[in-house]
């Protein structure tokens, strides 16, 4: 990413950009369901029935169901595919990778309490968040170019005052200024075709650190300190056509942008254990305190474009970096679980979220009023279900299947109504999510002091993606309809003593 920072931002430096809005506070805030191969192979239905590495991260009084010390790790194989269909004109991207889905070790210690049974600790490590994914939208014939919303976005701002897309597209002579001020492209009212492509990739994890303590096998809590890491790279380039084979003309923009950073939440958590066969769960976390550095750099080349004759190169603005805090919604989980003796059990989770409790601030603190009021108009309180079961083949063999609905962050009917998403820098891209699903299953094996437990867990997120906003009154060409779709294959191996 370094090398890529350097290479789209090599011309000179001038207009400072900034790199954080809605779309971007979005990304942190929201999470996947990933981890060891049982809680992924039960769709994360986990709330109310603890005894596993990742369980702990949902409902930290899981940790309290363990009676004994456990140790197990979690690679995963993951195949994403991502399809856009823009009106009609469908491209596929695909990428594989193979990374740690969650280690961890839990110490169990009975007590001579004859009302604590035990009490527990646990550190680990879980992927909360997966980035990785490339995307290709391919228009033809649009009425709309870049450069229209660059000249609406830029009113008759002085040329010397101009940033981020405005001064690229200036400079780079792909926007021409009229006598009253304003500003017009350089080829208005021509179709253009254009061709967007993005690849992202990086993760967050969080690192638990949590305690619990079992009373009577009735009663379980825990509390827990959560330090997430984050790591995420994005390189997008817009490239757009106009013109006829005698009088061609086109244009490329070029992003990058590498975000690192961490934060800190707690949670807390309870089981309720009221007869054998019935669990009720309920967890609290708080937001996640980040602070953030985001690294970028952008340019635009343009082909075709002459100045007093002479063909121009470009223009970029240099590699910067910005730092900012963002403030994630916290969470509250309400959670049961029915078992029907020995032979297997029932999960039902539900998540609610208030994503307009997201908070944007500057490093020192002070809010952007202007993004979070966006935020708060845009944003709405969501409802996740997680539902999973496990059926006891024999005695040391479990079969596992799942499934999950999480809603879209975004209020209803964003993209009908047209809403408006400005975005920050000189990323002009954008989508709304429609909503998560997932499917899952598993297979577990469990002999004395060791487990081996596998699962296969299919993604599949709908978003309406715009590679630019488009404020003109023609709704055919505004968004993608995109599919990403991530096939996770999961394998747990532990060791209990």
């Amino acid at each position: 990413m370094k090398k890529y920072l350097l290479s789209v931002c090599s011309l000179c430096l001038c207009a400072a950009a900034s790199a954080q809005g809605e779309y971007d506070a979005l990304k942190y805030s929201q999470t996947d369901i990933t981890g060891s191969a049982r809680y992924s192979g039960m769709a994360g239905a986990f709330g109310s029935l603890g005894g596993d590495m990742s369980s702990v991260g949902l409902n930290p009084a899981g940790i309290a169901v363990y009676r004994s010390s456990e140790f197990a790790f979690t690679p995963v194989l993951s195949y994403s595919t991502t399809k856009a269909d823009f009106f009609g004109l469908n491209r596929d991207n695909s990428k594989m990778n193979l990374e740690l889905n969650s280690i961890g070790y839990v110490g169990s210690f009975r007590t001579t309490s004859s009302s604590v049974s035990n009490f527990n600790f646990g550190i680990a490590y879980n992927k909360i968040k997966d980035f990785n994914r490339d995307v290709t939208i391919t228009g033809v014939n649009r009425p709309t170019s870049l450069m229209d919303r660059v000249s609406s976005d830029i009113g008759k701002t002085e040329p010397g005052d101009l940033t981020n897309l405005g001064y690229l597209s200036n400079s780079a002579g792909l926007i021409k200024r009229q006598s009253d001020g304003s500003y017009i492209p350089l080829k208005a009212g021509e179709l253009v075709r254009n061709n967007f492509n993005l690849q992202e990739s990086g993760s967050v994890g969080e690192y638990t650190f949590t305690l619990g303590a079992n009373w009577a096998h009735f009663l379980y809590i825990g509390t827990s300190l959560g330090v997430q890491n984050v790591n995420y790279d994005m390189i997008s380039s817009y490239h757009e056509y106009a013109g006829t084979t005698t009088n061609a003309f086109d244009f490329e923009l070029r992003n990058a942008v590498s975000t690192t950073g961490g934060g800190v939440n707690v949670k807390l958590g309870a089981i309720l254990r009221p007869t054998a066969s019935l669990r009720f769960g309920f967890a609290l976390h708080s937001p996640t305190y980040y602070y953030l550095t985001d690294a970028f750099g952008s340019s635009m080349i343009p082909n075709g474009v002459y100045m007093n004759g002479v063909a121009v190169k470009g223009a970029s603005i240099g590699e910067q970096s910005l730092s900012y805090e963002l403030i994630t919604p916290g969470k509250l989980l309400y959670s049961m679980a029915y078992f029907f003796g020995k032979k297997g059990l029932v999960s039902l989770d539900c998540d609610v979220i208030d994503y307009r409790e997201m908070t944007l601030k500057n490093e020192d603190g002070i809010p952007y009023d202007d993004t979070n009021t966006d935020i708060s108009n845009h944003m709405r309180l969501t409802t996740n279900i997680r539902l999973g079961g496990e059926y006891r083949l024999t005695e040391n063999v479990s079969l596992r299947a799942g499934t999950a609905w999480y809603q879209s962050a975004y209020k209803e009917n964003s993209t009908k109504n047209n809403t408006t998403i400005y975005t920050a820098g000189t990323t002009p891209y954008y989508s709304f999510d429609t909503g998560t699903r997932y499917l899952s299953a598993g297979i577990g094996y469990r002999t004395g002091s060791f487990f081996l437990d596998a699962a296969v867990l299919q993604q599949s997120i709908g978003e309406n993606f715009f590679d630019f906003l488009d404020l003109s009154t023609i709704s055919s060409d505004k968004y993608a309809s995109l599919t990403s779709n991530r096939l996770n294959a999961i394998v747990s191996m532990g060791f209990r003593f």
